[in-house]
């Protein structure tokens, strides 16, 4: 027997050094005066932390984060001027409740400890910063500020944020490219603070990725999977301000706003949502700079024009300084679907005469605009210039009106049957079905466009215009308000004792694993005690899943696309 136990005792002390502690802390001054080692799990006592200041620098490794967490998540309430900051290397914060603080001029959560201390492979989960504000809207602040490279902000809750600066910000700093990754994160209620004229000051973005001065540095950072609702601190909900980054599968839902490549270049924008439902200057995209490409996106009711349009293409200004517009060059515009917006493309705009560079070395092609009326304009054509050079193609635009452009009959296609219904996504979509039009249009061109917007296949030698194909396995869903954000915030449907006859799916375990068998087609998330999320996978109806778990308590929740949602305790 003896033989066994010892290498099960060595293999014990490999997983879990004796280095590795679980320490219960009560106070800011108890994680700031510690030795902490890769491996350690310093636990936030449950209770108000009022004006406490948390400044963290450790290494962890990969295998061996350095964890602080909340004893409970969501119960350990951050509050007064309380925050923290992290540098070193593979920390993570997880569980913490910022509410009703009343912090100045300081970031809530930094990943930077002095200006030469800054963070690499750390991460915030599964927290909620709401209400976080100082007593005078006018003071700046940012609720999350990071610096150094490859850190993660992911399944967090961000609302209420009423004063002026922007919510979260990646800063650049010369010859650091910070692949920076947030995503799985819910953004919402932010109202504008506005000047005495009654606009809506400068810099009150949700997300700004870089400034003016470095925008020519490349950042790579990726924003996906997040859920916006009513982020109308300005124009730009994102601002881009740096190359080489990419915006993927968010939902813009009834903001006043836009996604804006507004400095630096070589960027994508593909199958993000953006619904207006209606609401006043609620916008799209708008393009400034060189080599962005924008395909795979949906644009629905949105009531904005000119720079708020569904899609902008800027005219930029002759030798531009770094804060004032670039010429947009070698943009691609393809694959986007637009329903019932206002103003579907403004192109050349800029709202001075000053500015003078068209678009040039540009593509719009294979969008799709669908109109259930004729009062929309599908291109408003804002200033003719004869070295403006953008090549259009067909496009399928069904109804609706034209300003100062002229087209022929490969560039813009008219009058034909789309055949649109909606579609129980979680928040509906057109999408066409059997005997739509679009088939008759279809294209063997951009390679690279392998997918549609949500996730099924597209076939190379014949990709329908606009963000979906008719057929195909959806892979990629569309995030949910209930889907994102920090795990202790959402509601969820409790299915402890439910029969098998009234849910879509049917669980099965054994030894660390789980079988995953389901009726509809969903979003399957687990997570452990904690609320940290273990797994994620998309589900196709009647296709069995297995997946190694591990052992202990989890929560499986199913999210399907016909958009309810349930949720089930399992031990493995």
């Amino acid at each position: 027997m003896r033989y066994i136990i010892l290498p099960l005792l060595f293999l014990l002390c490999i997983l879990n050094p004796l280095s590795a502690r679980r320490t219960v802390v009560t106070t800011a001054g108890s994680v700031n005066n510690g030795n902490w080692l890769a491996g350690d799990t310093i636990v936030l006592k449950n209770g108000n932390w009022t004006n406490q200041t948390i400044s963290l620098r450790g290494f962890g490794t990969a295998s061996q984060p350095i964890v602080l967490i909340a004893e409970k998540p969501g119960d350990v309430v951050f509050n007064g001027t309380s925050r923290i900051s992290v540098s070193g290397q593979f920390i993570e914060i997880s569980g913490i409740y910022f509410k009703d603080g009343t912090l100045s001029g300081s970031p809530v959560v930094e990943f930077r400890t002095s200006s030469s201390n800054t963070a690499e492979n750390c991460r915030l989960t599964n927290c909620a910063i709401i209400n976080y504000n100082p007593p005078l809207n006018t003071v700046d602040s940012k609720w999350v500020s990071l610096y150094g490279r490859n850190n993660r902000v992911d399944n967090c809750s961000f609302e209420n944020k009423t004063n002026s600066g922007t919510l979260l910000v990646v800063w650049l700093t010369s010859g650091v490219v910070p692949t920076h990754v947030v995503e799985n994160n819910y953004f919402g209620y932010r109202v504008a603070n506005l000047d005495d004229k009654g606009e809506e000051l400068n810099g009150q973005e949700i997300i700004r990725i870089g400034d003016s001065n470095t925008s020519m540095q490349y950042a790579n950072c990726i924003v996906r999977n997040n859920f916006f609702e009513k982020c109308n601190g300005e124009i730009e909900i994102i601002s881009n301000k740096s190359c080489g980054n990419t915006y993927s599968n968010n939902v813009f839902y009834e903001c006043r706003g836009m996604l804006t490549l507004r400095h630096g270049n070589d960027c994508t924008v593909e199958g993000n949502y953006f619904f207006g439902n209606g609401v006043s200057s609620s916008g799209g995209v708008r393009i400034i700079g060189e080599d962005h490409k924008v395909y795979n996106n949906y644009f629905d009711n949105l009531r904005g024009t000119n720079f708020r349009a569904a899609l902008c293409m800027v005219r930029g200004k002759e030798n531009s300084v770094l804060n004032d517009y670039f010429q947009v060059k070698n943009a691609l515009v393809a694959f986007n679907t637009f329903v019932n917006c206002t103003q579907s493309f403004c192109i050349n705009y800029n709202s001075s005469s000053t500015y003078t560079m068209p678009p040039v070395g540009t593509v719009v092609a294979h969008n799709h605009v669908y109109n259930t009326n004729s009062n929309n304009t599908n291109v408003n054509l804002a200033q003719q210039q004869t070295n403006m050079d953008i090549t259009w193609k067909n496009n399928l635009m069904n109804q609706g009106k034209y300003t100062n452009f002229t087209y022929n009959a490969t560039q813009i296609i008219t009058g034909q049957n789309s055949q649109m219904q909606l579609i129980a996504t979680p928040v509906a979509i057109y999408e066409p079905v059997s005997g739509s039009a679009l088939v008759n249009y279809s294209t063997a061109e951009y390679e690279n466009i392998s997918s549609d917007i949500r996730g099924r296949i597209r076939n190379n030698a014949a990709k329908l215009p606009g963000a979906s194909e008719i057929e195909g396995v959806s892979s990629k869903p569309m995030p949910a308000k209930n889907t994102v954000g920090a795990a202790f915030l959402n509601e969820i449907t409790t299915v402890d004792n439910i029969s098998v006859d009234e849910k879509p799916f049917v669980l099965r375990s054994w030894k660390g694993s789980l079988s995953f068998e389901s009726l509809e087609n969903g979003q399957v998330s687990i997570h452990d005690i904690t609320g940290k999320s273990v797994k994620e996978f998309h589900v196709v109806a009647f296709a069995r899943q297995d997946k190694k778990i591990g052992e202990g308590m989890f929560l499986v929740r199913f999210y399907s696309d016909l958009g309810k949602s349930y949720a089930q305790k399992i031990i493995l």
